[in-house]
């Protein structure tokens, strides 16, 4: 009931030789971009709770995060001279977000009760999805609000299904 996958980043020599940890800790850090001059790494991480996009300064170790989206950033890349990074997200759709469906079982007199739904191995009570579409935004590397370079109803960087609220979820009451 408590399994997570977590995932922290490592750097290596070509040789095999020093391998050692750039991250540490119960997070999930993944996607990780070399800056075009080497002296940054860009890199997807929920070290605050929930993913964002974080640079870390290579000759000093220092880390910050840069991005403060309502949701997930993806395709994560570094613009030639390094000042910029793209990536996408989800746009959510107009309209209400619902459960999928809700299941009385015959044999109990009480509540209704959330069906199970298996998604990539996770089993999820009283899933939401999320609908709308993925677009591509641009962000200063060094931070402040993003811009949201296309738009339409229809995926622009990705999958056209947004992915599943757990109850508790923001989005799951709107």
């Amino acid at each position: 009931m408590t399994d997570k996958r977590y995932s922290n980043l490592w750097i290596i020599n070509s040789d095999g030789t020093d391998h050692r940890p750039l991250t540490t800790g119960n997070r999930s850090d993944s996607s990780p971009r070399w800056s075009p001059d080497g002296m940054r790494l860009a890199y997807l991480s929920d070290a605050d709770g929930k993913q964002q996009i974080y640079i870390r300064w290579m000759d000093t170790g220092q880390t910050a995060r840069i991005t403060n989206l309502e949701q997930a950033p993806d395709s994560i890349a570094w613009s030639p001279d390094g000042k910029m990074l793209s990536f996408s997200s989800l746009v959510l759709g107009k309209g209400r977000t619902s459960p999928i469906c809700r299941l009385r079982l015959p044999e109990q007199n009480g509540p209704i009760l959330p069906p199970l739904t298996i998604a990539w191995f996770i089993v999820l009570t009283d899933p939401v999805i999320l609908t709308g579409y993925m677009q591509l935004f641009v962000v200063d590397s060094e931070g402040g609000a993003p811009r949201q370079v296309t738009n339409g109803n229809f995926p622009n960087g990705g999958n056209e299904f947004g992915p599943i609220a757990l109850p508790g979820h923001p989005m799951a009451s709107t």
